[in-house]
């Protein structure tokens, strides 16, 4: 439901997956803070534990403990907003401050930031006292359209990315559009990159319509903003309303990411999730194809949205085959189906909208000559990382 009114507008959604629900908000103006303190008034908490990205503008960190902090006692915690903080011991760090704190059970984590701080924040939750509210809000377009529509909290082992996590579900997501305005155009064009592979994955019948909203040079109004994320809600919820833990028909979403996954590793976070994952979608398109599951015109859409979108085609300077090859070997998808030598395991599609079923699964067994053909169509010394 869309709401409007002479003081915000906005976004009012119940997000459910299965029999798991909360509530989502997007806002912007005046009226937003107001908002969010009535909300949270509704809590009941006795103490707010803020995760906040230490990269955030201060002016927004203060805005924020400001407003918590005339609901309960808060505590404002930093942590870095990049995949080499996403650790155990980064995750101790953080829980002991907040139990010196004085956190109970009747307590909240509020994670202000990103993907990677609502992950951070998300698994804190999820481990305190076997688990405390949760409370997401981002400050990223990726953030709100994309990982906060999701149960999974999860850091990194030292083998890959997101080893170790659950699944815990968020007492309601508050997204402000304000936060969006101190990004840089490509955050914006990133995270659309995960609106994309929702559009080829899931909802193409949004395919023309997206594709006549997005722009290259990544402007646009708080009320396609708001029309962007309300899709990413339409397309998430629809495959995850019987399946929340994305074991089965929901491993859609991890459409691109098993190369996309590998890219972000291997530049250590340099790479843009949404540009790695955008990448990871057209080697997957390759390999569908050479397999006879997609065809020229099925690839060339895959490519028209990220040119559109103003993304990265290339993988950056310095990353070989062989390398994302190693990485695809530890990825966290391994074992769904019986492992099979010689082949790795992907989500691939025969079509736009449908994810490839093999013997019933959503994973595809790849052979690896044609995982490398893939990867060699997205490889390019022409792209600097420096250019992400």
């Amino acid at each position: 439901m869309t709401i409007s009114t002479g003081l915000h507008s906005g976004l009012d959604r119940r997000v459910r997956f299965g029999d798991v629900s909360y509530d989502f908000y997007v806002r912007h103006g005046d009226a937003a803070w107001s908002d969010l303190r009535t909300r949270l008034d509704a809590l009941d908490a006795d103490r707010f534990v803020v995760v906040a990205d230490s990269g955030l503008p201060d002016s927004l960190v203060a805005a924020t403990e400001l407003a918590l902090s005339t609901v309960a006692p808060t505590l404002v915690v930093q942590a870095h907003a990049d995949e080499t903080a996403k650790t155990l011991s980064v995750l101790d760090q953080l829980a002991e401050q907040a139990l010196k704190s004085g956190i109970t059970r009747r307590s909240v984590v509020v994670a202000l930031g990103g993907g990677v701080i609502g992950n951070i924040a998300g698994l804190l939750a999820a481990l305190l006292f076997r688990g405390v509210r949760l409370v997401h809000m981002p400050t990223t377009l990726l953030g709100m359209s994309d990982s906060v529509l999701s149960l999974k909290q999860a850091v990194n082992s030292r083998c890959g990315k997101n080893h170790l996590g659950t699944f815990h579900t968020p007492t309601l997501v508050w997204n402000n559009l304000d936060f969006l305005q101190t990004l840089p155009a490509d955050e914006i064009r990133s995270a659309l990159c995960e609106m994309i592979k929702n559009v080829l994955g899931i909802v193409p019948d949004r395919y023309d319509e997206v594709a006549g909203l997005l722009r290259s040079d990544a402007r646009y109004s708080p009320e396609v903003i708001t029309r962007f994320i309300d899709l990413c809600v339409d397309a998430k919820t629809s495959v995850m309303h019987d399946d929340h833990t994305e074991k089965n028909g929901a491993l859609v979403l991890e459409y691109g990411h098993t190369t996309g996954h590998a890219a972000e590793l291997l530049t250590g976070g340099r790479l843009r999730h949404g540009f790695a994952i955008g990448i990871g979608m057209l080697a997957a398109a390759r390999m569908s194809r050479e397999l006879g599951l997609l065809d020229h015109s099925d690839e060339r859409a895959h490519r028209r949205l990220l040119e559109l979108n103003g993304a990265p085609l290339r993988l950056p300077d310095g990353i070989g085959t062989d390398a994302v090859l190693e990485v695809i070997r530890l990825d966290n998808k391994r074992g769904y189906v019986p492992g099979r030598a010689g082949t790795l395991d992907f989500i691939l599609l025969e079509g736009l909208g449908r994810a490839h079923r093999s013997a019933g699964k959503l994973i595809t067994q790849v052979d690896e000559d044609t995982v490398r053909l893939g990867i060699d169509s997205v490889l390019s010394d022409r792209y600097a990382l420096a250019g992400v």
